[in-house]
């Protein structure tokens, strides 16, 4: 996808427009509506009667808005209310949930589910709308849930059990919830009815080749001479369900101004039927996902067809992605679960009384590995639903970029981890560890790369800590000016520089008793992340956006981090209510604090150290012979010149 101006955001209220009539064809037309019989009104009648009757009130209270948790982390600040790992209130409805999940995993593995190659397979979408699997989010009067966040995940991580389960939910957290959260009341009574019933399939047109940012869009919209409508030209490319798909979402440049030498461009989203005139696709050459490039020709577009406000695409963008970044840790624990059962399965089928593999060091620590991984995905991803379930308008930014960035990185080491404990027949197309590699791929290549993610989630925190440390940073960066403030600081500052913070958070008041030593392990993790901040916005000040070896090593600190706290508030809560194998769950977090304190101290110890203490001057120097050869330019080993 692409990285958004860091700015504060805000929710758009839908812009009421007035419905213009607009004939699509040259002859004249009647002005008198259908005429409709009486039997078609008795069965809209009854039909709207059935979806009257089977709402039932979803009182959904939430506390009030609480400081961004990592990010107030960065500066020290740990809100232990987070600790308790947040639940849904009612037992009944946690049932209800599971039922459900279950009844639509039972429905995927049916045959004529588990055949089908594509969403746009009419059939397909019939059956799931027929479970109310398309707007989970959506209004119950149009044959929605009203989920909420924690129980849209679970549902998606029912739907991730086929093998669409990519196309299905870019369909839902984007194409479906653009529309339910930002378009005018005519456009959702015109367009979500019919896709939530399975009749449309919707695809958001965001992508275009070679461009990494906003600022580059190519795809532009002019406004017609009469006010009254848009021309829009532009090609968008990688569209998931850009063959099948009906309904467009496209989000094009509408407004550039200009700053002396710079641009800035204004983004709107519209919404287009594929078959509208200028319209025209070519399917990419993919295995795994449904993709096209969509290009748009002096496509007309009426003005109430504008999704939001003119200009204000790039603020739906900035929310829109964020659901979309949480949304791809349910599939990515489908699949690694999917992973690790039919991996032990297969181990445990190899096995006979002479050689016990599964018994050996080697397989156990590749299963305790990729166990440990779901066991952090999982929490993470409902911590984060959690705190948007809970708190109004919660700040989630760097938590949703986190679980975007971990389940999938997880997700890929566990397909990795299958193929070298499978062996050669991995190779074989038909081979479960193969399947499932190539399954993986999506996750990391075709969303969001996750290099450029961490980097976001690095300048996030900063952004942040920075307005709260501004009067402290400059002093460290103006030793001269702030003498006493520097010599004071070379002393309370010594613990930090040798590896040795005071850890003081009590964070183990917070937990069960028996994660004293994993709760000592992340105030040692809080402390050296928020040493880490000083560094990073003290050496380098507002050119750190252009240190990206060290923005890699912070936000890997940070993802570590969130991803303990998450662990270690489940397997608390887990232990204190009882729940089933809650003594494997803190044996499992007990393990992931361990691992987590040896990466931070690291990489802390490497951003400490600076350019001598690591190679990143060693690396931009190599890279630099090699952009200026073009090519590898060292000699071949058995060159010589005599």
């Amino acid at each position: 996808m692409y990285s958004f101006r860091l700015k504060s955001l805000s929710k758009l209220l839908p812009r009421k427009t007035a419905i213009q009539s607009v004939p699509s064809h040259n002859y004249s037309t009647s002005t008198q509506p259908a005429v409709t019989s009486p039997q078609q009104d008795y069965e809209k009648q009854l039909k709207d009667f059935n979806t009257l009757k089977n709402i039932t009130r979803k009182p959904r209270t939430k506390k009030p808005q609480r400081a961004p948790f990592m990010k107030e982390l960065l500066i020290g600040n740990f809100d232990t209310e987070i600790l308790t790992y947040p639940q849904l209130d009612r037992k009944e409805e946690v049932e209800e949930i599971q039922v459900d999940a279950q009844t639509v995993q039972k429905l995927l593995g049916q045959n004529h589910m588990v055949n089908c190659t594509s969403l746009g397979d009419k059939n397909f979408r019939q059956n799931l709308a027929d479970y109310k699997m398309i707007g989970l989010q959506a209004s119950q009067y149009i044959n929605g849930r009203e989920c909420g966040i924690s129980e849209t995940m679970r549902y998606l991580e029912a739907l991730s059990e086929h093998s669409l389960r990519d196309s299905i939910i870019t369909h839902e957290q984007l194409s479906v919830q653009t529309l339910n959260k930002y378009a005018n009341e005519m456009l959702k009574q015109k367009y979500l009815p019919r896709i939530m019933a399975g009749e449309s399939l919707a695809a958001m047109c965001l992508s275009e080749a070679h461009v990494t940012d906003i600022t580059g869009f190519g795809t532009k919209a002019d406004l017609s001479s009469d006010g009254k409508s848009w021309v829009l030209n532009g090609e968008k490319t990688m569209v998931i369900n850009g063959v099948s798909a009906d309904v467009l979402i496209v989000f094009a440049v509408t407004n550039v101004i200009k700053r002396d030498v710079e641009e800035d461009k204004r983004i709107t989203a519209f919404v287009i039927e594929k078959d509208s005139p200028g319209v025209s696709f070519v399917k990419n050459d993919s295995t795994s996902v449904e993709t096209a490039s969509i290009r748009f020709e002096n496509t007309t577009i009426p003005n109430e067809n504008v999704i939001g406000e003119v200009d204000k695409g790039v603020d739906i963008l900035n929310e829109i992605i964020l659901d979309y970044r949480l949304s791809i840790g349910p599939p990515c624990i489908t699949l690694t679960k999917k992973i690790l059962n039919t991996l032990s399965n297969e181990i445990i089928r190899k096995s006979d009384d002479v050689n016990l593999i599964y018994k050996t060091d080697a397989v156990r620590s590749i299963i305790a590995k990729i166990t440990s991984s779901i066991f952090a995905m999982e929490s993470a991803t409902y911590l984060t639903s959690g705190l948007l379930d809970s708190f109004e308008n919660q700040d989630c930014q760097m938590e949703s970029s986190i679980v975007k960035v971990f389940c999938s990185e997880k997700l890929w080491e566990a397909s990795n981890l299958c193929l070298d404990l499978t062996g050669t027949v991995a190779i074989s197309d038909s081979h479960f560890a193969n399947k499932y590699h190539k399954e993986a791929l999506p996750f990391v290549s075709l969303h969001d790369p996750n290099d450029s993610l961490k980097i976001i989630i690095a300048l996030l925190g900063l952004q942040h800590a920075g307005v709260s440390l501004n009067e402290k940073i400059h002093k460290i960066r103006n030793p001269l000016y702030f003498s006493a403030f520097a010599f004071k600081r070379f002393f309370t500052g010594r613990r930090n520089d040798d590896d040795d913070p005071k850890l003081d958070l009590e964070l183990q008041e917070y937990l069960h008793p028996t994660c004293y030593k994993a709760s000592k392990n992340l105030e040692y993790c809080v402390k050296r992340l928020e040493f880490a901040t000083e560094i990073m916005l003290g050496r380098y000040g507002p050119a750190v956006i252009n240190y990206h070896m060290d923005l890699r090593r912070y936000a890997e600190c940070i993802i570590d981090t969130y991803i303990l706290v998450a662990c270690l508030g489940r397997a608390s809560r887990s232990y204190c209510i009882g729940l089933r194998n809650a003594d494997c769950e803190m044996l499992v977090a007990d393990t992931i604090s361990f691992n987590t304190k040896q990466k931070v101290q690291y990489l802390v110890k490497e951003i400490h150290g600076g350019h001598y203490a690591t190679n990143d001057e060693n690396y931009r120097q190599i890279a630099k012979r090699v952009f200026k050869a073009k090519e590898y330019a060292l000699e071949h080993p058995l060159k010589r010149n005599f």
